[in-house]
């Protein structure tokens, strides 16, 4: 018990109660303390997960740092949580400057998106990396962040809470639970953002391109990027690809569908 409270309940409380006081306390008009909050809240979830799961040093083995009487091994897969920490000291930055600079806002967050995926495929190495590798883990990261970016906050936080748990389901399957169950919390914040976004009080965001796309996007394809690099027979290394990119792609669909389909039916009444 005490270990699903750390590695996935506490995560999801600090992420869904950061992401719901930007979209239900008095700065809830203002988009970028929204964006920030939200996608700071997913990060820091995901990366509390990854302390608890593993270890502090594991995370400061990835830095430049060192660390006394320190002789455990060098794992690939920590990784993951140098990715979601600099994510959680960048997404104040994704949210804030666009804000900034509204006339650039789309050039920003397009090379946002970018850097972030060429980024992590560069300098985020697991086993069996390969040039071939290297792309598609950057393609997974880009495609999924701009299909994300492409819907509202509550159905991209939907989209990314499915991908995440089915990308959970598959660590199970391949005897990977460490990677599962920060796939839980990841996907456990993400829905209760998802919740919180559907109360009254809560303003409605119709895109959540910028810091929200970027950290989303970035944190599920590494994670299928992870779960590829580890996979096992149970589980096709393609399946972890398709789950980052496609679920977002279906819930953009989904999302511009519900969206264009009561227009036009407006616009007949209109004629009618």
């Amino acid at each position: 018990m005490n270990y699903l409270l750390s590695v996935v309940l506490l995560p999801i409380l600090v992420g869904s109660a950061l992401a719901g006081a930007a979209l239900l306390g008095p700065l809830r008009q203002r988009a970028a303390i929204i964006e920030c909050c939200v996608a700071y809240g997913l990060a820091i979830a995901f990366l509390i997960s990854f302390v608890h799961e593993v270890d502090l040093p594991a995370l400061l083995r990835q830095l430049p740092v060192e660390l006394k009487d320190d002789d455990a091994p060098f794992e690939r897969w920590h990784q993951l949580g140098l990715v979601a920490l600099l994510l959680t000291v960048v997404s104040p930055v994704l949210a804030l400057l666009p804000a900034a600079m509204p006339r650039h806002r789309r050039a920003l967050v397009i090379a946002a998106t970018l850097l972030s995926a060429c980024g992590a495929a560069a300098f985020v190495a697991f086993p069996g990396v390969s040039n071939g590798s290297r792309a598609l883990f950057a393609a997974t990261c880009a495609l999924s962040s701009g299909a994300i970016a492409m819907c509202g906050l509550r159905t991209a936080m939907c989209a990314l809470a499915v991908a995440c748990a089915g990308m959970a389901a598959c660590a199970v399957m391949t005897g990977f639970p460490s990677l599962a169950v920060m796939c839980v919390a990841l996907a456990g914040t993400a829905g209760s953002i998802a919740l919180v976004g559907c109360w009254s009080r809560s303003p409605r965001m119709h895109s959540v391109a910028g810091a929200i796309s970027v950290v989303s996007g970035t944190l599920a394809g590494t994670a299928a990027a992870c779960g590829a690099a580890y996979a096992s027979g149970n589980v096709p290394s393609w399946t972890w690809n398709a789950l980052a990119v496609g679920v977002p792609v279906a819930g953009a669909l989904l999302y511009r569908w519900t969206r264009v389909a009561p227009m036009k039916h407006a616009r007949m009444i209109d004629t009618n």
